[in-house]
């Protein structure tokens, strides 16, 4: 069994090399796709010197992470892989987690099972984020269903690349396994804690750019897989809706992350995707 990776990098620091040595020794080989505008010379360089399983491409410039995860698994479909371990820059696997998680890949079904997923916390939560629907970094993908499936979506460039997929898999009939023996934690933006009355707030301060992708590609999605998954569609709605009345309570620049959110719908409307162009 083969297993690849392929770490996507946008304007990483020096953590970059501690964690692809996390999860190094359980590949084969590391596509590391950068889509960094401003390249960092000597950390590239130090990176390629990591090992000879390391193969740094240069994306020039940034074309969104469902491109860069596309390159490395059509060139580990190419060299004969059959599992793509997908990671971010800022995420690394706790002591043998990731050969824990290989171990796994002998006893299921690889007909069915599209991905498989570790426990995902987010912040300092101490109970795991479970849903339907799995981040990409430190999933394992299973290159034969992915020539099925099909690519990323490159047209949402980032955010909901991630549900986007899941709910595809779904559609498919295929299905994503999560070993909750195996953890992985998240930082969503710059998470901070509010509390008014009892009620816990937790606003994400992402910037307003992504703030209009997150519209964007969330009502694309909807809007792709309403009629299947109703449940989740309303549920992400009123999710949406609450991350909106946070921006307002909380968050700075709260008129200009509104006005790109509106804008973000707008562009949903007018079929306008990619990356954002002023």
């Amino acid at each position: 069994m083969k297993i690849y990776g392929v770490v996507v990098l946008y304007n990483p620091d020096e953590s970059i090399i501690k964690n692809i040595n996390s999860y190094l020794n359980s590949l084969k080989k590391i596509y590391i796709v950068d889509n960094s505008e401003e390249k960092n010379i000597d950390l590239i360089n130090r990176i390629k010197e990591i090992s000879y399983k390391c193969e740094y491409i240069d994306n020039y410039g940034n074309k969104g992470i469902a491109h860069a995860l596309n390159v490395g698994a059509k060139l580990a479909i190419k060299n004969g892989a059959d599992w793509l371990l997908t990671m971010d820059q800022d995420t690394s696997f706790n002591n043998n987690d990731l050969e824990k998680t290989t171990v796994e890949l002998f006893e299921i079904d690889i007909n069915k099972i599209a991905v498989v997923a570790p426990s995902h916390y987010i912040g300092d939560d101490t109970k795991p984020f479970y849903n339907e629907i799995v981040m990409t970094s430190g999933n394992l993908l299973n290159l034969h269903l992915f020539q099925k499936i099909g690519e990323f979506d490159e047209k949402l460039f980032i955010d909901s690349v991630d549900t986007e997929y899941c709910l595809r898999i779904y559609s498919m009939g295929y299905k994503i396994k999560r070993i909750s023996s195996i953890i992985l934690k998240h930082n969503l933006g710059d998470i901070k804690k509010y509390k008014i009355c009892g009620i816990k707030f937790r606003p994400t301060n992402h910037t307003f750019i992504r703030r209009y992708y997150i519209v964007r590609n969330r009502f694309y999605t909807w809007d792709k897989y309403k009629n299947l998954y109703p449940a989740f569609v309303k549920w992400e709605k009123i999710a949406t809706f609450k991350q909106l009345i946070k921006i307002i309570l909380f968050e700075k620049d709260k008129l200009k992350k509104i006005i790109f959110s509106f804008r973000g719908y707008f562009d949903y409307r007018k079929g306008r995707f990619g990356k954002y162009e002023k």
